[in-house]
């Protein structure tokens, strides 16, 4: 029996490739070790079955291209775009160390209720980013969402990105379209019924997806994942999420958000990512403004199970964010009882002067 051929390279590029973490359509990813500055990076190398179409070297370097020019503590860097020896394309981009909210929803279906308000949005606030520069994600869903170690949550993998303004990639020459008209990219089962019947995706494309995200973690389950390909994609155009669909106990105003991302029609989606996560940012006003520490020690207890293969979770490992109670009501009543006890002490004393 011949030995399996080790196809793990020496280099690539100034990186010692450590272990190969997966390949998709456009190429593999390499954890490797950049001994210049004693860190892990992740390098993307290109197909080299698909290096022959433009198309494809053009949304390959696109990519770079778009990390480069996004700024957003959730957002992936990127360190260098280059061509091998051997003609291979690579892009060098920071390593993020952690679970998948896809990993992670497989493990534990319903998470928490802070968890839920941190990733949306952390991952909104993302989209805001992006969609201000023109980008549209495209592919949003639970795989290319990860949350880190540190509890940091990050928006992953814009591969199949769009952008209205073509950027340096095109090396000054008119950029053609990557995208035809009519064109599917994206996973069916977080795509927006426009994106279904094949028309071009905008900022409210990526907000449907969000509202499909949101409502797999909060009901335990993608409720638009149907059967096959064409189920699916009719329940994407007809199923109708109502604010009944959820537990009485959510908040109000995040059942009304999330009915409103997944509003059919695009136009009737908040107007911008930056809206809807300030909509979150409401949810939340009883929760710590940093809930990173919390969303370690949680992604901790997670891997900790995963790790051991146990079906529980060691609810000793974490720290629950504290709640703060909400006194606004009660203030606002008092205030409104202040004041009509002033006001009628006014009135008062004006009716006595004029009597006098």
């Amino acid at each position: 029996m011949s030995e399996a051929k080790n196809t793990k390279p020496s280099k690539i590029g100034g990186y010692t490739p450590t272990q190969e973490l997966g390949s998709g359509a456009m190429g593999k990813l390499w954890l490797c070790h950049d001994k210049s500055l004693d860190r892990m990076v992740v390098v993307k190398q290109m197909q080299p079955d698909i290096e022959d179409s433009d198309t494809n070297v053009r949304r390959f370097m696109q990519e770079g291209n778009i990390l480069a020019h996004l700024n957003h503590p959730a957002i992936t860097k990127p360190y260098a775009l280059w061509k091998e020896k051997d003609g291979k394309l690579s892009l060098s981009m920071e390593f993020v160390h952690g679970l998948t909210l896809r990993q992670i929803l497989d493990k534990v279906k319903q998470p928490p209720l802070w968890v839920v308000e941190a990733i949306l949005h952390e991952i909104l606030c993302a989209l805001g980013e992006a969609h201000r520069k023109g980008i549209v994600h495209r592919d949003l869903k639970p795989a290319n969402i990860m949350i880190d170690n540190d509890g940091r949550i990050h928006l992953l993998d814009f591969g199949i990105a769009h952008t209205e303004s073509p950027l340096n990639f095109s090396k000054g020459e008119d950029a053609e379209r990557l995208t035809q008209t009519g064109a599917i990219l994206g996973t069916v089962t977080y795509m927006s019924p426009e994106q279904t019947i094949g028309e071009e995706a905008s900022p409210a494309s990526d907000l449907f997806a969000v509202g499909i995200i949101a409502c797999e973690m909060l009901l335990g389950q993608n409720i638009f994942r149907g059967t096959s390909f064409s189920d699916t994609v009719q329940r994407i155009q007809k199923l109708k999420v109502t604010e009944k669909a959820f537990s009485k106990e959510l908040p109000s105003r995040l059942k009304k958000l999330i009915v409103a991302l997944l509003n059919k029609d695009p136009r009737k989606r908040p107007l911008t990512a930056f809206d809807a996560a300030e909509q979150i940012s409401m949810v939340m006003r009883n929760l710590p403004r940093d809930i990173v520490p919390y969303m370690a020690s949680w992604i901790f207890a997670i891997k900790d199970s995963i790790k051991q293969k146990t079906d529980s979770i060691d609810e000793t490992l974490i720290i629950n964010p504290p709640i703060y109670p909400a006194h606004f009501k009660f203030h606002f009543f008092k205030g409104a009882a202040v004041g009509a006890i002033v006001a009628s002490l006014i009135s008062f004393i004006l009716f006595q002067l004029v009597i006098k």
